[in-house]
């Protein structure tokens, strides 16, 4: 049987702060252009909890931390 220590949704986790950035550039050739873009998802790599477990025996361990870094890189053409 699971005990709730509490009742749902009264506790929170600490606020999370989280940087994405993106770059890009266009290039023009004649009629047609090419976006070029590069995204990095959680830029300065921090690994807040986003969510713990609520019950008796394993109170507030994590059960899920926010994704590790990552890039993207992108092309899009228009003609």
């Amino acid at each position: 049987m699971t005990i709730d220590l509490v009742e749902p949704y009264t506790v929170y986790l600490d606020r999370r702060n989280e940087l994405d950035m993106r770059f890009g550039k266009v290039l023009r050739a004649g009629g047609s252009r090419a976006v070029v873009s590069m995204h990095i998802f959680n830029a300065l790599n921090i690994d807040t909890v986003v969510n713990a477990n609520q019950n008796f025996a394993v109170w507030q361990r994590p059960t899920q931390i926010l994704n590790a870094r990552v890039v993207k890189f992108s092309v899009q053409f228009d003609y």
